[in-house]
């Protein structure tokens, strides 16, 4: 999950850090052509808190919302120029106390089945410890004979499969590439990852370290462990307010390997780290949404890193929360960020829209400028 509390209640003492913080990139006399090149998608409207984003395997978005509402979307034609979207549910809103008002991260674990974390917030990113759980969201009832989802014929199922009493806020969730119906939890609040089986129904702690999961004692509200990836055979995450990259090794099946340890990956200059992607394809380039920050980061195996979008007093990635690739033929290379539309924290001090989806061709960054004597 991503950010701090309700609308107006920022703490000051975080909105100075923030008003001080400025982007930093690699010191480079060579290096890609930045910003890159970006295109609206689609907009919602003001306010939405566009908080998670899957994209499948034939182009279609997920999308989920922690604010106003908890609500999942689903996005056709993002490449082309006449995306469409349509709502597949809408859960609450806060501050209701007895349905999930919150839908943090999704991931399909199966054609046309998917695993998404949700539970209650008393107010924005402020969580109500033992309402969280893995739900499911099915959507084979709603096919034609033409396996076409969106001229829906039957409404989806969804239910709740795995409650976790014993968890904080659930901000993020990945599948296991060999058996995707088992899926790694980010625990925010607590400083955990958890291991669920979407089918049998079971949960357990797969990874706890508190030095690079847990939040930092002087942090505003409870993000610790945020952002989740999977490559390599290693576990990725992002500490939100420490605004630091670790991994750890793990087995096919979910655990971590024998002897394994948490390594460091990079450290960046910002207040608040949100979700994380690898790519384009196999390149081992990680992408990071900074959230509160505006901005995207590219980073390198090195752990050095470039903003490649955005910047603290820009409305373009205002509030950049997931970033996610595009699956279809061609568009490989097109980084997709969901936004917050800042609402949290307003740029500029008072400026914030609606949560948005944006479209960055990566293409640019691999291809050295005029100085390296380059393509």
């Amino acid at each position: 999950m991503r950010v701090f509390s309700t609308i107006g209640l920022l703490p000051m003492s975080l909105v100075l850090l923030l008003g001080s913080s400025t982007p930093v990139q690699a010191n480079k006399t060579c290096g890609p052509s930045v910003p890159l090149p970006m295109r609206l998608v689609h907009q919602f409207s003001k306010p939405t808190y566009l908080q998670c984003l899957h994209i499948r395997a034939n182009g279609d978005m997920l999308l989920g919302t922690v604010f106003p509402n908890a609500s999942i979307y689903y996005l056709t034609g993002a490449s082309t120029d006449n995306p469409t979207v349509s709502t597949i549910h809408t859960f609450a809103g806060i501050p209701s106390t007895d349905v999930i008002n919150g839908v943090t991260g999704i991931v399909e674990t199966e054609p046309d089945v998917f695993a998404f974390t949700g539970g209650i917030q008393q107010s924005l990113g402020l969580q109500r410890n033992g309402t969280w759980g893995v739900w499911q969201l099915d959507l084979r009832p709603t096919r034609n004979n033409n396996n076409n989802t969106n001229n829906n014929t039957s409404a989806p199922i969804i239910q709740e499969l795995v409650h976790i009493p014993d968890s904080g806020l659930l901000s993020a969730v990945v599948a296991l590439p060999k058996t995707p119906t088992v899926v790694l939890v980010a625990d925010t609040s607590l400083g955990q990852v958890l291991r669920v089986d979407t089918v049998t129904r079971r949960w357990e702690v797969a990874v706890r370290d508190w030095a690079s999961m847990h939040y930092p004692p002087w942090a505003s509200l409870q993000f610790g462990v945020n952002g989740l990836a999977l490559r390599g055979g290693y576990l990725y995450w992002t500490n939100s307010f420490v605004a630091a990259l670790y991994r750890i090794r793990m087995t096919d099946d979910g655990y971590p390997a024998p002897g394994a340890v948490v390594e460091d990956v990079a450290t960046v200059r910002s207040l608040f780290v949100d979700g994380l992607v690898f790519g384009p394809g196999e390149r081992d380039t990680l992408w990071a949404a900074t959230n509160a920050d505006n901005r995207v980061l590219a980073i390198g195996e090195d752990g050095e890193y470039t903003t490649v979008a955005g910047a603290p007093d820009e409305m373009t990635m205002a509030g950049a929360v997931a970033p996610r690739f595009g699956t279809l033929p061609g568009d490989e290379h097109t980084l997709y960020v969901s936004t917050s539309g800042g609402v949290v924290l307003p740029v500029n001090g008072t400026e914030f829209e609606g949560g948005k989806v944006v479209a960055v061709d990566t293409r640019p960054f691999f291809h050295p400028n005029n100085e390296c004597g380059g393509l």
